[in-house]
């Protein structure tokens, strides 16, 4: 690194960061709020699992009651996750987060892209202050937030700025995918004449939503849906913008743009190990069938990335 400072770049890093997770939430209780109109009728006690399922995938969040009617716990999941209500993980507070870190690193940004998160985040305070029913602000935010990764995308210089921006998107990106695969994939890989088929490819198509990657998967693979080949998508496509391979390619071009070519560093090193069991070591991630441990070991590696990146330009 040349130019910037050490704090620009861990503000810059965690903006990216704090963005892809709200969008990642807001897309996320899109679909469980979906899923539970789907299969209300098919499978109620699914509905209650997969709410208290987004507990489970991040850590330190709260536990939701499930001890109410269905329609409490879906009201009061969206409003926790999306509003903060006892909820340092929400939607709210990641937007409040990236606005703090965007006004400490001013001068790096458009007024666009300044302007959209300032809204995203008024809007959601509003939100809150008015009791507005959550499910109702959800496809809002979520518009608001690719209307802020929109304007990134179009007005941003591509300097060192914009690669610790982008480093931060990607990693939280792959961070979620891998916590999503961890905890909504296991339960799905019983053999399917085990399984109420409706209610699987129900809860198999919410999981590819909730990545944002359906369409992408039926382009590849049509109409067939199991367990075995979503989890092979998410993790190992090298196309589709949300896998964990994908992601971590970005991470490498990205520190790269950084380095320009200078010592190999740390954080590379250990981008470049993940990324060397993505391309060629799938088979034998797979091969004990102990899907949770592997998405458990990449998790690892993820947050020594993280941590190793943190050691080298972030700490003064």
């Amino acid at each position: 690194m040349t130019a910037m400072l050490s704090r620009s770049a861990e503000n810059i890093y965690w903006m990216g960061r704090y963005l892809e997770r709200a969008a990642f939430l807001c897309r996320s209780l899109k679909v469980a709020e979906q899923l539970s109109v789907e299969i209300r009728g098919l499978a109620p006690d699914a509905i209650r699992s997969y709410w208290s399922g987004f507990s489970a995938m991040a850590p330190a969040a709260p536990v939701i009651d499930t001890s109410g009617s269905v329609d409490e716990l879906i009201e009061g999941s969206i409003r926790s996750w999306l509003l903060g209500e006892g909820n340092t993980l929400s939607v709210a507070t990641s937007i409040r987060h990236a606005r703090e870190n965007a006004r400490a690193i001013r001068e790096y940004l458009t007024r666009e892209v300044f302007e959209l998160i300032n809204q995203c985040w008024l809007h959601l305070d509003s939100g809150m202050a008015h009791h507005q029913p959550g499910g109702e602000l959800i496809g809002q935010v979520q518009s608001e937030i690719f209307g802020i990764s929109g304007a990134i995308g179009r007005t941003l210089i591509r300097d060192e700025a914009w690669s610790f921006l982008d480093i931060g998107a990607m990693l939280e990106r792959v961070s979620r995918v891998v916590q999503l695969l961890k905890h909504r994939v296991p339960p799905l890989l019983s053999p399917i004449e085990d399984v109420d088929v409706p209610l699987h490819h129900a809860l198999l198509r919410a999981v590819l939503r909730s990545a944002g990657s359906l369409e992408n998967f039926r382009r590849v693979h049509g109409a067939t849906l199991s367990a075995q080949e979503v989890s092979r998508f998410l993790m190992f496509e090298p196309q589709t913008p949300t896998s964990v391979a994908f992601g971590i390619a970005h991470l490498e071009s990205d520190l790269n743009a950084i380095e320009q070519g200078g010592e190999l560093t740390e954080p590379a090193r250990l981008i470049g190990g993940v990324l060397a069991k993505l391309r060629y070591g799938r088979e034998d991630l797979l091969s004990d069938g102990d899907f949770e441990s592997v998405c458990e070991m990449l998790a690892a590696d993820i947050a020594g990335v993280h941590d190793s990146l943190t050691r080298l330009y972030f700490t003064v």
